[in-house]
């Protein structure tokens, strides 16, 4: 993983708070559904409530 370029620190330092947020819960909700499309991959049986079951049960203890 490389580190960020000093144009990018700039632009973060110069970001007020609410932009930062948005950036962070963007990346949690891609997060969440990058996760949820791989439980869907591993379990393509299981109904939209097992799979939502299943990525609560991760995101909330870590565990997979």
């Amino acid at each position: 993983m490389s580190l960020p370029s000093p144009q990018q620190v700039a632009i973060w330092k110069n970001m007020d708070l609410a932009e930062k947020y948005r950036l962070l819960a963007a990346a949690i909700r891609q997060a969440r559904e990058l996760k949820r499309a791989g439980l869907r991959l591993r379990w393509p049986n299981d109904s939209p409530e097992q799979i939502e079951s299943k990525l609560a049960r991760v995101w909330l203890h870590a565990r997979p």
